[in-house]
């Protein structure tokens, strides 16, 4: 059995679509029931082997392999990649910043590449046309201008995969830059190695900083906690800006189906919602579990959110940002130098401060889960952190929940609406899990016994200084 056999078969499969790319005839990408995309074996006899294709494979090059051989003069930082410069940025010119997810830098690039002339099509996620959708809210497309490329910016917590659109983009004559997810940018890059990408026509990569992906069904749960029917939602936008608060306590909005007519868009705060906690993992994809790339290692430059006390305080949101290109990095400075960026303070402790809760899952999270699965005989692939279980039992409790939470969730909940179920009948039977995982999480942070003294002790010199 070759490493995508075992890929597929352990349920790491991210359902990027490069081998259904690579070899059509052997591998196919399909939607779960639990509302993931998954790569599958068309027929029973051997395949080519083509492991070197898959992001999650032991068998494929590393996020540091690549980076190296793209930006060899470049220092690395085992947390962030490789780096040119990093900081905070956001668009002050037009209305990138207040369309966009964050701080607009991505679609503010896009359109500098395209008025240059350096490219001339993008390759991004955008929304499906109600009429249209066929029960996908968003999928891979290509914008062939700046502003079609516009129109369709934000960011998309959906289940996306590439391998229809990568043969559109192989077949043209155009020059396209591909904005994805870590593991998706570093399919593109093991494809670029093979030849399945011509270089030049994909010149530029732009990486999105990742938590993970979730199921079709999150943006469904999210609305039908608002009153939504089963099956309705028809579009949906994650990152709604929210002018009175702080940019982390965003919205979300959506219209549904309504007989013949489709309902005005209705606005909602996350805050307002079960599944509002990134951390806790609701509707991820377990294959998520078994990636350590947060920073997009493999792609030109890296852009997030900068959830920062510096500049988390404002509504229309700023970008952390490591460039790895020098070409993007000068179209950056030039764009401050016009005025049409304004740049701040971050450094590479900052970025990762930044990212720090999932850092920590992707690093010493993931050391806990391969341990987890080698002591139990499971196969796992080879990753760039040694198996080893967490170092206490609160995070060892926090780490399994979590797993079980991406495992079990999406699959519950699927079941729970084939059979028509309300919401409570899915949420009462992932109630254990999710509780076992809060508790440990409040456990952890009051450290115990030994936590207990230590508030103790500084309550009562607080008091004593007072007097």
């Amino acid at each position: 059995m070759n490493e995508i056999d075992n890929v597929i078969n352990s349920g790491m499969c991210i359902g990027c679509g490069s081998c259904a790319f690579a070899r059509p005839d052997q591998y196919e990408i399909k939607m779960t029931a639990a509302g993931h995309w998954k790569a599958n074996r068309r027929q029973a006899e051997k395949a080519d082997d083509i492991s070197t294709l898959c992001p999650m494979s032991g068998a494929s090059q590393t996020e540091s392999e690549i980076a190296a051989r793209l930006y060899p003069e470049l220092p690395e930082n085992e947390k962030i990649g490789r780096h040119l410069r990093t900081f905070a940025a956001h668009v002050d010119e037009g209305q990138f910043r207040a369309d966009g997810g964050s701080g607009g830098l991505v679609s503010w690039i896009l359109s500098e590449l395209f008025r240059r002339g350096d490219i001339d099509a993008v390759m991004h996620v955008k929304p499906v046309a109600p009429e249209q959708n066929d029960g996908l809210l968003f999928k891979y497309s290509v914008s062939e201008s700046a502003e079609e490329m516009r129109a369709a910016a934000k960011s998309r917590y959906y289940p996306i995969e590439m391998s229809s659109i990568l043969s559109q983009v192989r077949d043209s004559q155009k020059r396209y830059a591909i904005v994805g997810l870590p593991c998706f940018l570093k399919a593109v890059r093991l494809m670029q190695e093979e030849g399945l990408l011509s270089i030049e026509k994909t010149p530029y990569c732009l990486g999105l900083v990742c938590g993970h992906l979730k199921s079709s069904y999150f943006a469904e749960y999210l609305a039908r906690q608002k009153g939504a029917a089963q099956d309705s939602v028809v579009t949906f936008d994650f990152r709604r800006k929210l002018m009175d608060r702080r940019a982390s306590d965003y919205g979300f909005a959506y219209r549904a189906k309504s007989g013949d007519d489709i309902t005005p868009e209705e606005v909602w705060p996350m805050a307002t919602v079960r599944g509002k906690d990134w951390g806790e993992g609701l509707f991820k994809n377990a294959a998520c579990e078994y990636c350590d790339d947060v920073l997009a290692e493999c792609a030109d430059v890296a852009i997030g959110d900068a959830w920062l006390p510096a500049y988390s305080v404002d509504p229309l949101g700023t970008n952390i940002v490591v460039t790895r290109n020098s070409y993007i990095d000068k179209i950056i400075d030039e764009g401050v130098q016009r005025g049409a960026l304004k740049i701040g303070n971050a450094d590479v402790n900052a970025v990762i401060q930044s990212q720090a809760s999932g850092l920590r899952h992707r690093r010493e999270g993931l050391a806990h889960r391969l341990q987890r699965r080698r002591a139990s005989g499971q196969w796992s692939p080879l990753k760039r952190v040694p198996p080893k279980l967490a170092p206490t039992r609160h995070r060892r409790t926090i780490y399994d929940a979590r797993l079980e939470i991406a495992e079990r969730s999406a699959e519950l909940y699927a079941e729970a609406r084939a059979e028509q179920q309300p919401l409570s009948t899915f949420e009462e039977k992932m109630e254990p899990i999710v509780s076992r995982y809060r508790n440990a999480s409040y456990r952890e942070s009051k450290k115990g016994i030994r936590g207990f003294a230590q508030r103790v002790v500084r309550r009562l010199r607080t008091v004593f200084s007072r007097r």
